[in-house]
Formats: C-alpha cells, structure tokens, sequence
C-alpha cells in the first residue's frame, strides 16, 4: 500500500469505512454480498457485514481478509481492506485464486466504538464448542471486580496504576495479562467474555466460510487487529507450536522476523518472552483456530496480524472504562463522549 495515499483509506465512522470499502469493491469489480445484522446503529441505521470476491468463487487458493473482529478495531482493517482493493490487489492475482475480504464481521462494535458484540461477547473468544462445558478461567474470577468496577472515578483509576505498575515490576505481567485477556466465560458484563453461545458474527463467518470456502484446497486467513505492541510495531500471531506444518508455512510466506506463536506447551516461558513468542494471550476460542476445524480437507494459514498503537496499560484501561460506560455509563453525556474517543484513539490513534 503506497503511504502517501494511506490517510485517505481511513475513516471516521462504520458508515463511511463502509462506504469507501463497498464502492473500493465495485471499482475492483467484486462480487459484493451484505449481511444484516439483527441490532441497529447509534443512530438506528442497518448495520451490516459485506463481502467483496476478487477472482472466481471456485478457487484453489483463496486469502481471506478479515476486519472489525474487535468492533472499534475495524477502523485500522478497514482502511487495509480498501486500500488494497483501491490500489489494485485485485490485478495481481494468479490463476485459480482468489481474495475474499470481510468487512466488519461485528459491525455493531464497530459502529458503536465497542470491542465486543450486541452482547457484550468477544467474538475472538466465542469460537468453541458451546454444547460442551465452557473452560474455568480462576485467575479472572479472582480480578473481576478490578478488571470491570462499578465505578470508574479519578480516585479508581488512580488505586489501579499501582497495581499494574506493581505486577510488571515483579515479572508477574505475562501472567497477569494470561487471566484477563485469555477470555472468560462466567462474567457477561466483564472484559473478553467469550458467551455461552454461538453469537451471529460467528454463525455468518460460519455460513461465510462454507459457501465461499468448502472447495478451496490452500486457504491463508489474516484477521486484521489492532492494539498489541509498541506504537507502529506488528506480529503476525499464530497459536500453534513452532515445529507444526501451520507455524512452517507462515514463515515460508512471511518470513521469520514478525512470525510469533501464543503456544507455550510444556514450557515454562510465557509468550513474549522468547524471540518467537507473542506478547498476545493465549487465546480461547479464537476464530483463526476456528478456521482449520471449519476445513478439514484444505491446508489453512490462519493467522491474526495485530499492529501496535498505545501502551497495554492505557489500552487496558481504555477498555476498562468503555465497559463501564455501557453497562453503567450514559454514552451520549460529555464524559461518554470522551471515553468513546479515548477507546478509538488506543486502538487507531
């Protein structure tokens, strides 16, 4: 993408990255599908999850493009999205393949400056089997009332900087960041709460993949995010050992230097402490693994990029008081407004 021209792939609302992205995928001369949504905007308008196919549907070898996993997140991806379709991705492409971009895939987070779902669920965390019981996650437990508070006042914010100062310093940060961000499932008004149910991003992104994927034998997926790492930084995150075929293909088509895994194993180092180690969470659920399980007979790359905007503590805490802005907040009041901007700044500066 030519940096000079970045700026203009960016947008200030879902509905004008959706515009730009839609008539970025008409230019392109895609083959654009839309999926509504069952909630409404901030504003009561649709909101809704487009597809935009460069090349044949029947592909051998398709790339997947997704963005707005993370809602406010979309931002960032979006931007990618269009940029990519404006600048010409789609005259690249070799014979008998294909790039499927997603857009939005939760267009309610993204229109309403929210991480999560119209349900307050991770989408990132929802991707497992919900007939089964859902996994413990203690260490959140015992953090909840600090992770999400009643309150959120000066005197709050400030008891939590010692704490969090506190933790790095004792070495305790990888673990502190394993109990919150690794996904929950007992607290639906808590942080990355994965839900006790298939939510309907992840029933479109199922019904996404087997119409435009079942017979694709060469699948590379990257689900664009951000808000992990330093400023300007980037990994490309995948959660399988170093020595599996999945972790071996995305070296051979990235190269060694930003490839990290979230897989520990058996060993006692915690990710990001090793070059080849994430400074992610290990995740629960996550729709990269979701990808291998839904094509069993392709070879599939899926990996999350995730590109670094702030420090974890300010993003923590933007998140922090955005969650506590829905649930016990007024959005539409000067300090909602304020915490709303402080969201989209953490994660698109």
């Amino acid at each position: 993408m030519k940096i000079e021209n970045a700026a203009d792939h960016f947008s200030s609302s879902y509905g004008e990255a959706r515009q730009k992205f839609l008539a970025a995928g008409v230019a392109a001369r895609a083959d654009i599908v839309s999926f509504k949504n069952p909630a409404a905007g901030p504003g009561g308008e649709e909101l809704l999850t487009d597809l935009a196919l460069l090349g044949p549907r029947d592909s051998k070898t398709v790339l997947v493009l997704i963005s707005g996993t993370h809602g406010v997140e979309g931002f960032a991806g979006s931007a990618v999205q269009t940029g990519l379709m404006r600048e010409g991705i789609a005259l690249n492409l070799k014979e008998d393949s294909s790039i499927l971009m997603i857009h939005a895939i939760n267009p309610y987070g993204f229109a309403h400056i929210r991480r999560v779902d119209e349900n307050n669920v991770d989408l990132n965390r929802n991707f497992l089997d919900h007939s089964k019981p859902h996994p413990r996650n203690p260490a959140y437990d015992a953090l909840a009332d600090f992770i999400a508070p009643l309150s959120v006042l000066t005197l709050s914010r400030i008891a939590v900087w010692p704490r969090l100062l506190w933790t790095k310093a004792t070495g305790r940060a990888k673990e502190l960041q394993q109990a919150i961000s690794g996904g929950q499932y007992s607290h639906p008004e808590g942080l990355f709460y994965g839900g006790r149910s298939e939510t309907w991003s992840n029933s479109t992104l199922r019904a996404i993949v087997h119409k435009y994927l079942s017979r694709a034998q060469r699948v590379v997926v990257i689900d664009l995010h951000t808000g992990l790492g330093a400023y300007g930084d980037y990994e490309i995150i995948l959660q399988q050992a170093e020595e599996s075929p999945t972790y071996q293909r995305a070296i051979a088509i990235w190269g060694s230097e930003k490839v990290r895994t979230t897989f520990n194993g058996d060993s006692d180092q915690g990710a990001g402490e090793t070059d080849d180690h994430s400074f992610s969470a290990e995740l629960l659920g996550p729709i990269k693994l979701a990808f291998e399980n839904l094509l069993p007979k392709a070879e599939v790359t899926a990996v999350t990029v995730d590109f670094g905007t702030s420090s974890a503590i300010k993003v923590f805490l933007s998140m922090r008081d955005e969650n506590w802005l829905h649930h016990h907040g007024n959005p539409s009041t000067t300090r909602g407004k304020r915490i709303k901007a402080a969201l989209r700044r953490a994660f698109c500066p």
